[in-house]
């Protein structure tokens, strides 16, 4: 899996491409580490172009969300294909994925980076 960044003011955008399993997760929360420390408090993980999460690692992914949140940080997802949302809701993070629907990201800016739509 490839991980990439784009900043926004104060936040980050976190494109993820290709499949996610133990090795990507730490990866990720050594990306989100970085961004926090940073400052960049406002994050967003754009699942886009994640075609597949491994069911038995997925549940780490709490641990990011705890993580932001023990930064004073506010930490979203965006793009999730149905397929990746039930995986994950299956691994028991549906209270975190609240208000991410496969269109629920719209491009902007340079390197067409995605954010959640504001309701």
């Amino acid at each position: 899996m490839t991980i990439r960044s784009t900043f926004t003011d104060g936040g980050a955008v976190v494109q993820m491409v290709g499949s996610m399993d133990a090795r990507d997760l730490s990866a990720l929360h050594l990306e989100l580490l970085d961004h926090l420390r940073s400052r960049r408090r406002s994050i967003v993980l754009d699942f886009q172009d994640v075609d597949h999460v491994s069911y038995r690692d997925a549940s780490q992914l709490a641990r990011e969300f705890e993580l932001v949140r023990s930064y004073q940080g506010d930490l979203r997802v965006a793009g999730l294909s149905p397929y990746v949302r039930n995986i994950l809701v299956f691994a028991g993070l549906a209270c975190f994925l609240e208000g991410a629907t496969p269109d629920s990201a719209t491009a902007y800016g340079p390197g067409a980076a995605r954010v959640p739509r504001a309701s």
